[in-house]
């Protein structure tokens, strides 16, 4: 990471700014989900912030501890926990993903089984749905109000309104978001 000073920027800000960067690499800049909890009820207050952790499963407790912070009603969405089988393999493929094997993955570019979401919550997508417009890979949005369906979120440029849908990710009737909670994204996102 390069850290760039401009006119605009106060020089003792950008060192203390540092500082924390090489606690937090050291292991030593302690829990700031403090601070952002604090800060739940402020509007927009995570449009352009995150923490950075280094596992997903870091990331997944702390998007939980934020979420459950927030006010207002939760809404959880479930993915599919079945597999598509061709017959050749039916057997094989039935016991080997379980719905109790399927509803735990947790990896890199794939939603988790249980969304929990709120609206105010921040969001980021994890596929391209329409790059011309801005939704790709990475874009962090805002939850707005949440359907059976769909999502409405405040896009990345001002004032624009985003809704998404449930997506296939096999080609049956099963569906899902393909967003993940964004409070926190691993360092590989940033």
């Amino acid at each position: 990471m390069r850290l760039s000073l401009d006119e605009n920027n106060n020089i003792q800000e950008l060192k203390n700014f540092a500082e924390w960067l090489l606690k937090i690499g050291d292991g030593l800049a302690g829990d700031t989900t403090d601070d952002m909890l604090s800060n739940l009820s402020v509007e927009n207050y995570f449009k352009d912030r995150a923490i950075f952790a280094l596992t997903l499963d870091c990331v997944t407790d702390i998007n939980n501890k934020m979420t459950a912070g927030l006010p207002g009603q939760e809404r959880v969405y479930l993915s599919s926990d079945s597999v598509f089988a061709e017959e050749e393999n039916m057997e094989f493929e039935l016991d080997a993903f379980s719905p109790e094997i399927l509803n735990r993955i947790n990896c890199s570019g794939l939603p988790p089984h249980k969304l929990v979401v709120k609206v105010g919550a921040p969001v980021m997508l994890l596929w391209n749905i329409d790059q011309t417009n801005g939704l790709c890979n990475g874009t962090r949005m805002q939850v707005r109000r949440m359907g059976n369906h769909v999502i409405e979120y405040t896009g990345n440029k001002a004032e624009s309104i985003v809704l998404i849908s449930r997506l296939n990710l096999i080609p049956n009737n099963e569906t899902l978001f393909p967003i993940i909670m964004s409070f926190v994204m691993t360092i590989n996102k940033s």
